[in-house]
């Protein structure tokens, strides 16, 4: 028994290493796309632990979002103060949580106690497959991985306590619920597993065992109760609301394609990417949506008739359960669709495949030397797709040079290329060009021209930032940066009383864009007003 123990030890740490190996190459990359908002500039860092559990979790102090998880905001605290965000030491900690999480889906599937063959195939799909490369290798995505190893831990100690009928692992569960919960909200939905446990015990059972269910199930309603409490308070404190309902029937529909669409990343996964956009108009892709949906629905009525086995209804639930809450059912600020979000479903698929697998190699011992070698053979390629896409998690620059590669015809990839080259290689020339296929494709939008103007600005064309900031103007009254830089451009125009209006508007322009500029802005107004000043008393402006 010892020794079956210890084998089964060594073969998750060596499913667990796998995982490791397949993203060391990206221990190197950088801070990329979002990290610098939700991680290097985040003002939800900027104060006390304390302050970390009064504080949501937002990228700008005017772009609010419905996102508690203070936990996460306190690792990236600690390692504020302990190394000042060190990009390997932050990287290093993205890779580990995943060995962890793949040790730990493989200790899930041992304890379905499934043949081990099954077990190891959805360890190690897990652990290689690049649909979860995005949430290894972006590092505001670390909420995920966090949600997943207490999502992880909370089954698997609730398992611990419905096995022995006791009630104590289920404390511990619940208190690993709640920090799941302080990391990502998606962990709310571990609850549906643990009712899942507990089924069959309190339709089936006697009075005395339904009364340990429930006693089993009050802690997490606790944990989750003072969850909300605390959400509630930090959100509220800051006028944030989520709106669930508007949208919704939308957001829903959006499925046709979504589901389709991560279908095509699980089983080709070079078609993966950092972004994926909902077309506007789905009948052009009619056709191959309804053979998709085909080969989904026939896939479902497999596994649950002649395919059907605990394992895979496992699978289902778990899949159908973390589906939930990135199905659109709520709203989601950041993108409709992600790889990042079946991090965690995903988990239900691969024990899934693992099962079938397994099941249709099982009769035959040479088919299953076969399968092993099937098995190496795409576990090889997949680490091979997932090695490169590690390399296109580096910097902006190659993240959004891949983007524009895969979307030449969107705007939003041409510009995100152009402000990596502004911003992070200061190379205008490359900057421009990006920008104007940008407008090609797309001229209102956001903050494009905004951009553009401050390259000419740059350059020393004024007209032409004028122009620029100008229509950024038209699109949106209330750009900060627009207004700021065409004061400037005014200013150096010599045109002082039209420079005044727009250092003035933009101080009366809400939020707290820039907030150096600010603060020096009235300095300059004090200046422009004396120099006006002079020139009326017949003085020269200076």
């Amino acid at each position: 028994m010892i020794s079956e123990k210890r084998q089964e030890l060594a073969i998750g740490l060596a499913v667990a290493m796998v995982a490791f190996l397949a993203y060391a190459n990206s221990l190197g990359n950088g801070f990329v796309w979002d990290d610098d908002l939700a991680i290097l500039a985040n003002p939800a860092l900027k104060g006390t632990i304390g302050d970390v559990f009064r504080s949501i979790d937002t990228g700008r102090a005017t772009e609010l979002t419905p996102y508690y998880r203070p936990l996460t905001l306190l690792t990236y605290l600690i390692e504020q103060r302990l190394h000042g965000f060190t990009p390997f030491l932050v990287r290093l900690i993205s890779v580990l949580l995943h060995a962890v999480n793949t040790f730990l889906v493989y200790r899930l599937g041992t304890s379905l106690k499934i043949n081990r063959q099954a077990v190891v195939i959805a360890g190690l799909l897990f652990a290689v497959h690049p649909l979860h490369s995005e949430a290894v290798d972006f590092n505001a995505s670390r909420n995920t991985l966090m949600a997943a190893f207490f999502i992880l831990t909370t089954y698997l100690a609730h398992q611990r306590s419905v096995r022995g009928n006791t009630v104590a692992w289920a404390y511990f569960g619940a208190s690993l619920l709640f920090a799941g919960l302080l990391s990502k909200e998606t962990a709310l939905f571990a609850l549906l597993m643990v009712v899942f446990l507990e089924v069959e015990k309190f339709l089936h059972g006697s009075s005395v065992l339904r009364r340990t269910v429930v006693l089993r199930l009050i802690p997490y309603i606790i944990c989750i109760a003072v969850y909300f409490v605390l959400r509630n308070r930090a959100l509220s404190g800051v006028g944030v609301h989520l709106e669930i309902f508007s949208g919704l029937g939308a957001r829903l529909l959006d499925n046709l394609y979504i589901i389709p669409r991560y279908l095509l990343t699980v089983v080709w996964p070079v078609s993966g990417s950092a972004k994926y956009f909902v077309p506007d108009d789905m009948n052009l892709l009619a056709l191959p949506l309804a053979a998709a949906w085909l080969f989904i629905v026939g896939v479902c009525v497999w596994l649950l008739t002649r395919g059907r086995t605990p394992t895979t209804i496992f699978g289902l639930v778990w899949l159908i359960a973390f589906w939930l809450p990135v199905s659109g059912f709520f709203p989601i600020p950041s993108a409709p669709l992600a790889d990042r979000f079946l991090y965690v479903p995903a988990i239900g698929l691969w024990l899934i495949i693992g099962d079938q697998f397994s099941s249709f190699f099982q009769p035959s011992r040479v088919a299953q030397r076969y399968a092993v070698a099937a098995v190496a053979l795409v576990v090889l390629l997949l680490s091979v797709v997932t090695f490169r896409r590690n390399t296109v998690w580096n910097n902006d620059i190659s993240l959004f040079t891949r983007l524009a590669d895969q979307y030449p015809e969107r705007a939003f990839a041409h510009h995100n290329l152009g402000c990596a080259y502004l911003d992070k290689v200061k190379n205008l020339y490359l900057a421009e060009q990006s920008f104007e296929k940008a407008l090609a494709l797309e001229p209102t939008f956001p903050r494009l021209h905004t951009q553009m103007g401050y390259v000419r600005l740059q350059r020393g064309d004024y007209g032409g930032a004028l122009r620029h900031y100008d229509a950024a103007l038209k699109i949106n009254p209330f750009d900060a940066e627009a207004r700021l830089n065409s004061g400037t451009v005014l200013e150096r125009l010599q045109r002082y009383e039209e420079a005044l209006f727009e250092y003035q508007r933009f101080l009366d322009t809400p939020g707290n864009d820039l907030p150096e500029a600010r603060l020096t802005t009235p300095q300059k107004i004090a200046e422009l007003t004396l120099r006006l000043k002079a020139a009326g008393n017949g003085g020269k402006p200076r």
